[in-house]
């Protein structure tokens, strides 16, 4: 006899306390959130003055954003109240895995992430689509000194939960917390139940079933198998109407994130037997709402005819296809820090073949990675049936000749910048690519410094208004030419301070502004020795249509104890950044992505934000945004992985990196010339404001 699906129970909660009240959501029509208020946030709890006492205590961070949410702004947290529910849920259940889909600033992270911790548990995943509230979310659990615990994933949460499970990261979902995007709700519940990851025993909460409401979520928990079987054997329309449905948090989601893919084939497990109540509580605002806890009992037995085509679904879903080959060309510096550990660190690639032409005893592949296939010729390797993947780490001359080698015999390939001496080779290589249908990508891993990322996050949040003058700089003092890289002092095609770092300070310029109208430069040397003539420095302004002048300098003789990493001046405020990314550091010293404190800035780095507020400047440090597992150099392999395997695109399109160079040439011939030279029509079709991971 079947039992009933829901018990449709409904609990009271305590009275709402005034005193705790959020500052009221905004009015229709206006944002509230997402426009700033987030980094906002993170200056506030950052800048308390019981920051010392805040420092290592979730609850004390967690009394900051309360703090922020009555005096200063709105946020759309779970709140003190709803949150109470759930962290006595964790304490009944005591889940060893946790998964919230949606984690916004980090607010029910570090209550639940905490909670979880207290009861024995070892994990708290935030599933999070926004990289610029993921950082959010690992700066606070950083500082609240969960970092052990709360484990932030970035990307769409279906995309998400299907990587963690792939991984092997994600086994078993003990409680899961859903406060994303309502539409989602039912298509998530159903994807975790198709992986086996809810199961009898799972124990579901859901956030907002009365304010804004998810009707369509609660039809599913409530309904019995019965109904669940009939729906599930029935063609479906993707019938949810958003705009009625979900209202203004939906269109504002649309408008910052685009459409949610949501797949409305799955079916799910319509014979699992849930019994839920809804358990009446408040908004932080102090409007009334509620949480549906959601128990998974037990199995119905199903039709076998079901059971066969459930399980078809389920192994074409889960079945993960091998790891792909990745074969590397060249075995120098560059690879052994910025490529072979990220490449071990991904779980879709398996560094299978290294070309290593001539090996030493100090210096040989093969000893150091006895488990690879060892080559000495390049065309030996791109003959070798089982390599997917080739990555180029040569000297930029030999760059054009191996992509072409590699492409012509059907390999995906991975370029170092700079990309190709010449813009024409790049269109080659591009139209080589495309007749044999493979990808091809150029690793411009600086799109994710951190202090890039905090950066465009302060452009995106039009925090320091119209910008007038942009300043990016790669400055050392090396006055000598004595270098490990004797390459690097030579004049070679695609060589020179531009090519080097040059490309990196364009490429990040371009991916904030575009294109620019002009460009004017200065191409030299600041060694007083330099047999070779090598250009050692560089600087290039390049002119926008607004006004607005972006300046990027390599200096090779800048005797400064801390060096100018960025400047940037708007109408309403200043960002000034000195010191270079870590994770170039981290990964030099052994670090890997995912290991505790990668990638992660210390305080005296952070850059200085300066604001003006009714004429009057008010500066502060601005903490750089935490590293998240979709927003270190990883997710360069990581997105190209998925490229192959058809799940999206490369994070730097072969086209983008061909514009960078065609850049530098006219930056070049500006130099030669000593003028201003126009690049529009010359140049076009660079993808604006594109970042990885978003």
């Amino acid at each position: 006899m079947e039992m009933p699906a829901s018990t449709l129970d409904t609990v009271k909660h305590a009275a709402f306390d005034e005193t705790k009240a959020y500052v009221q959501q905004e009015e229709k029509g206006q944002a509230f959130f997402d426009d700033g208020r987030e980094i906002e946030l993170l200056h506030f709890v950052y800048g308390h003055p019981s920051i010392e006492e805040i420092r290592g205590s979730p609850e004390n961070v967690l009394k900051a954003i309360d703090e922020y949410g009555r005096t200063k702004k709105y946020l759309m947290n779970v709140g003190a109240d709803k949150g109470k529910i759930v962290a006595d849920l964790v304490a009944e259940v005591k889940p060893q895995v946790m998964v919230e889909l949606g984690g916004y600033i980090g607010y029910s992270a570090l209550l639940f992430g905490n909670a979880v911790r207290e009861a024995g548990g070892k994990r708290y995943f935030s599933l999070e689509r926004n990289p610029e509230f993921g950082a959010v979310i690992a700066s606070l659990a950083d500082l609240a000194g969960l970092s052990d615990v709360v484990k932030v994933v970035i990307g769409s949460s279906a995309d998400s939960i299907k990587r963690l499970h792939s991984q092997g990261s994600l086994e078993h979902i003990d409680l899961m917390f859903l406060d994303h995007y309502k539409p989602a709700y039912t298509s998530d519940l159903k994807l975790c139940e198709h992986l086996n990851l809810v199961t009898p025993g799972t124990v579901l909460a859901a956030d907002n079933v009365i304010k804004p409401g998810n009707p369509p979520y609660l039809e599913y928990v409530r309904s019995s198998v019965e109904k669940k079987r009939k729906d599930s054997s029935r063609e479906k329309s993707n019938g949810v109407d958003v705009k009625s449905e979900f209202g203004r948090n939906a269109d504002m989601y649309k408008a910052r994130e685009g459409e949610e893919n949501i797949n409305i084939e799955l079916k799910g497990n319509p014979n699992l037997v849930y019994e839920s109540e809804l358990v009446n509580s408040y908004e932080p605002t102090g409007e009334p709402d509620g949480v549906e806890i959601t128990r998974s009992a037990y199995i119905c037995g199903e039709p076998r005819s079901y059971t066969a085509e459930l399980l078809l679904s389920y192994s074409s879903l889960t079945m993960a296809s091998k790891p792909f080959n990745v074969g590397i060309i060249g075995y120098g510096a560059a690879t052994k820090v910025f490529h072979i550990p990220l490449i071990e660190v991904t779980p879709e690639l398996s560094l299978y073949a290294i070309v290593q032409r001539h090996p030493t005893p100090e210096n040989d592949a093969s000893k150091t990675l006895p488990g690879i296939k060892s080559y000495r010729a390049t065309e030996e390797m791109v003959n070798d049936d089982s390599v997917d993947i080739v990555v180029i780490t040569t000297t930029p001359p030999t760059h054009f000749e191996l992509a072409t080698l590699a492409l012509e015999n059907g390999k995906h390939v991975l370029v170092e910048k700079p990309f190709v001496p010449t813009s024409s080779e790049a269109d080659q290589l591009i139209a080589l690519a495309k007749k044999h249908q493979k990808l091809l990508t150029v690793y411009q891993n600086r799109r994710l410094d951190t202090d890039f990322l905090t950066l465009q996050s302060l452009l995106q949040n039009n925090t320091l208004g119209r910008i007038v003058e942009f300043e990016s700089h790669f400055d050392r003092y090396k006055p000598s030419t004595a270098t490990s890289k004797p390459w690097k002092t030579i004049t070679q095609p695609g060589g020179g301070a531009i090519y080097d770092l040059g490309s990196h300070l364009i490429d990040q310029i371009v991916v904030l502004f575009g294109l620019p109208r002009k460009i004017t430069a200065f191409l030299g040397s600041q060694r007083s020795e330099n047999p070779g003539g090598y250009d050692d420095s560089c600087t290039v302004l390049m002119h926008y249509a607004d006004g607005m002048v972006a300046t990027i300098k390599v200096a090779v003789v800048s005797p400064e104890k801390e060096q100018l990493r960025f400047w940037v001046r708007g109408e309403q405020g200043s960002y000034k950044k000195y010191h270079e990314d870590p994770q170039e550091e981290h990964l030099t010293s052994g670090m890997r992505p995912g290991d505790p404190g990668f990638g992660i800035e210390p305080e005296d780095r952070f850059g200085t934000l300066t604001t003006a507020l009714n004429s009057t400047l008010t500066s502060a440090p601005c903490p750089t945004l935490h590293p998240t597992t979709d927003t270190t150099y990883q997710a360069i392999y990581t997105q190209f992985a998925a490229a192959v395997a058809g799940k999206g695109d490369v994070a730097v399109q072969a086209e983008e990196a061909r514009d960078v160079i065609r850049l530098i040439e006219l930056a070049k011939r500006s130099s030669e010339e000593g003028r201003t030279v126009d690049v529009y029509p010359l140049v076009a079709g660079f993808s604006c404001q594109k970042s990885i991971g978003a």
